[in-house]
């Protein structure tokens, strides 16, 4: 990938492209995220996970649904136990749960498969709906951030985010360590909380990058050594482009030679969301790249 070559939106579509995640592999990249269709948020057919390949983030192949109708937010893919594993949910029906799907090549997924069912059960997570995972290895134990929503009508929500760790390979038995409170709540600066995690080692510890509020919706980090205890809160600032002028967020990050990439969802003036690219040396200061 030539970033010198590439302008934000590096990718659009008819469609609204959500949720973008992102997995290196040794001849280019997969791009997953949720398609989102026909502007009827409350249908499930209009949404769906899905895929492209591309070597430069200038040409992409094979777009295609890798899930059923219903589904949303792919997260982080990882390795577990020789295969690769996939994170989503099933959207936007109730109850809204967490699955994830396997494959062995990275195009051809399983049916999902509904885990941590029981953090739809905390008592902070009054809609009884679990959103958004991401996962995180560390070791043989599988870290999961996930999302739950404290009010039951959507038109005043609050998000919040929780956390669980599982060392059974089956992925069946979870600890909560957010029972009794989420990591991370609503603050002043977004009253209707948070979403939308992205979980990175800098060499030194790691970072978390959010998407911070929901009608006001910008991105913020938190810090652990851990992945447990979370602290140093601060807001990451981005200079606006016409793709993202109305709101952004939905960040992913990973790790190229020489800094961090980010991939970012941007919504402009006509409620239409594309994917933009952003670098950074430290993981902290992020610069956008030039608007096409």
């Amino acid at each position: 990938m030539n970033i010198k070559e590439l302008h934000n939106p590096v990718w659009k579509r008819s469609d609204n492209l959500r949720d973008p995640s992102v997995f290196k592999a040794s001849d280019g990249y997969y791009l997953f995220y949720s398609r989102y269709s026909n502007n009827d948020w409350n249908r499930p057919e209009n949404w769906s996970v899905a895929c492209t390949f591309t070597r430069d983030f200038i040409n992409f192949e094979n777009d295609r649904d890798i899930s059923g109708k219903g589904f949303a937010s792919p997260g982080d893919v990882i390795q577990w136990n020789g295969k690769y594993i996939l994170p989503y949910q099933s959207y936007p029906d109730v109850p809204t749960m967490l699955c994830y799907s396997l494959s062995e090549d990275l195009k051809n997924w399983s049916d999902p498969v509904f885990f941590l069912e029981e953090a739809r059960e905390l008592p902070w997570n009054q809609a009884n709906r679990v959103i958004d995972p991401t996962f995180v290895t560390e070791g043989e134990r599988l870290h999961c951030f996930f999302v739950g929503t404290d009010r039951v009508h959507y038109q005043s929500a609050t998000n919040l985010v929780g956390h669980a760790y599982t060392d059974d390979p089956e992925l069946k038995k979870w600890i909560i360590t957010t029972v009794d409170k989420p990591l991370i709540g609503a603050c002043e600066e977004a009253p209707d909380g948070a979403e939308n995690v992205t979980v990175f080692n800098n060499g030194k510890e790691w970072i978390m990058i959010y998407s911070e509020g929901l009608k006001n919706q910008h991105l913020a980090y938190i810090v652990s050594t851990d992945l447990i205890h979370w602290h140093s809160r601060g807001r990451i600032e981005i200079p606006v482009q016409s793709w993202l002028t109305t709101k952004y967020g939905a960040p992913f990050v990973w790790k190229e030679d020489d800094c961090w990439m980010m991939i970012l969802m941007g919504e402009d003036k006509d409620s239409h969301t594309t994917l933009g690219l952003l670098t950074s040396a430290d993981g902290f200061s992020w610069k956008l790249l030039s608007e096409q």
